[in-house]
């Protein structure tokens, strides 16, 4: 048995101010059009841009590096928000993102 720490995200939007490329699938982009009332084409037109390698699409970011999808501190398509944000930072983090971000540790016993 061990024990491995999940963490639940507070919803502080830190990690959606933070500036980067967030990769969206076209799975992922048909979800956050419909929950948006747009068409997939619409969404993609308005809400991303070619990666930097040119290999799929990211979310835009907007001036100040935050992600074109926050307004107000919450999250236009929280509820089909894309993999690579569902999976922060459970996932995927850097070191130093608890000086950052906030999540609540939650044990899990498997």
């Amino acid at each position: 048995m061990s024990i491995m720490i999940h963490y639940q995200c507070d919803r502080c939007t830190n990690c959606c101010n933070w500036p980067g490329e967030f990769i969206v699938s076209d799975i992922e982009i048909t979800a956050m059009a419909k929950e948006l009332g747009l068409s997939s084409n619409e969404f993609t037109e308005k809400y991303t841009k070619l990666r930097n390698q040119r290999n799929g699409l990211t979310l835009k970011n907007n001036q100040n590096g935050s992600c074109v999808l926050l307004k107000d501190r919450s999250c236009l398509v929280h509820s089909t928000k894309p993999k690579q944000c569902k999976d922060f930072p459970n996932n995927w983090r850097f070191k130093g993102w608890r000086q950052i971000f906030d999540a609540t540790p939650k044990k899990t016993i498997n």
